[in-house]
């Protein structure tokens, strides 16, 4: 009789690109093997239930009520703003973190044994440290979160010490870090943690059915969040007044002082293929000249070239990138818009999406499930990670 393959992925579902990928993960783990995958959604990790009246309502455990109160002060500290916010968020979400990390593995032990554990999620990456959930854990991460805090103007400098530590601590204790771009996986390399455990697990695309077309008057699309620091509202406002035939989907809404095309939520990302060019705006911190947009994969899946900003270059996405800057941002735009041009980036872009498929983005797996055929954890590595665990209240 074969033995059930059990796995679970911590995410945290939205309606953007965090709920993408968790699902691609389930669907090729199935396919590999695992008899069950569990796709948990930390979103309400210390409430009595996570929709209706009773997702307002602390759980009754002791480690959960104290995240309840941890996250209600921090709420309370986001609204007023200011200081209050600043000074909250420093010595608030560190300890968060911790709490959720203890809540998982209390949480995820009473399901029984899981070979493989993925973390999706910045706020849970601590599920690694103490008494081991699976056989193999792996840390696949959307970002290096302290440093997207700090250059956000989140953090003191004595919060993101302390954060960086605990995710340096979570980041040795894994069996294999990721990240969700290599750029990001390159800048923690060189900036924060360079241990021998990384894994390349990418993003991915799928082939599309519909694709892009030329046209003489051609139209730029952004699609994706609006609401971080990162995606650089100042930039894309000033490239829709430049340019006004550049709609802007996603959300939340935008300020209307900000004079940006918003269209609301796109009813599918087939909407992509109605337009000639793809739009990334990211700010020009440190952090985000390393950094990744999956709406670049989404764009060329559908053949559109991708006009993303010059301070973030990636050479892996050269040929289906054009990139510019807000002075150039126009001569740009018209210089990759004759047939000739726009029909030789239209097949890079192509070419890219195929090489960026979801089967190659999460190939490296392949390294973790064999290892956890035969992964059998020591009492002196168990004792180990349990004493790491202690050392944070």
């Amino acid at each position: 009789m074969t033995q059930e393959k059990r796995a679970v992925i911590i995410c945290s579902q939205d309606a953007f690109a965090n709920g993408v990928k968790p699902k691609e993960l389930e669907t090729y783990l199935k396919r590999s093997g695992f008899t069950s995958v569990i796709r948990f959604d930390s979103g309400k990790l210390s409430r009595l239930a996570k929709t209706g009246v009773r997702r307002l309502v602390p759980a009754l455990h002791p480690l959960k009520m104290a995240l309840y109160l941890h996250e209600a002060v921090l709420a309370v500290a986001v609204k007023m703003g200011g200081a209050a916010c600043h000074s909250a968020t420093s010595s608030l979400l560190w300890r968060i973190m911790v709490l959720r990390g203890k809540v998982l593995q209390t949480t995820l032990r009473e399901s029984g044994h899981f070979d493989l554990l993925i973390c999706e999620s910045n706020m849970d990456q601590t599920v690694t440290l103490g008494k081991r959930v699976a056989d193999v854990q792996i840390l696949d991460l959307p970002s290096p979160f302290a440093e997207e805090m700090m250059f956000g103007g989140e953090f003191t400098q004595a919060g993101y010490d302390k954060l960086r530590e605990v995710e340096v601590a979570s980041y040795t204790a894994a069996d294999y870090l990721s990240f969700h771009w290599h750029t990001y996986a390159d800048y923690v390399r060189q900036k924060k943690y360079n241990g021998n455990n990384f894994l390349p697990i990418t993003y991915g695309t799928h082939k599309k059915t519909l694709q892009a077309r030329y046209s003489e008057q051609p139209r730029i699309i952004f699609l994706g969040y609006l609401g971080g620091y990162w995606v650089n509202l100042p930039l894309l406002s000033r490239l829709c007044k430049l340019y006004p035939n550049l709609d802007v989907y996603g959300g939340p809404e935008p300020a209307a002082s900000l004079g940006i095309n918003y269209k609301g939520y796109a009813p599918s990302t087939d909407v992509i293929a109605e337009y000639q060019f793809g739009l990334i705006t990211i700010s020009d911190d440190e952090l985000r000249q390393h950094s990744f947009s999956s709406k670049h994969l989404e764009y060329i899946s559908y053949g559109l070239p991708v006009l993303t900003p010059a301070w973030r270059q990636d050479a892996a996405l050269d040929d289906s990138s054009i990139y510019y800057t807000a002075d150039n941002f126009i001569e740009q735009v018209e210089r990759a818009s004759t047939r000739e041009a726009w029909e030789s980036l239209h097949a890079a872009a192509l070419r890219d999406a195929a090489r960026f498929s979801w089967d190659n983005a999460l190939k490296a797996l392949d390294v973790s499930m064999k290892r956890s055929e035969v992964w059998e954890t020591s009492t002196e590595q168990l004792e180990s990670e349990q004493a790491v665990m202690r050392t944070y209240p």
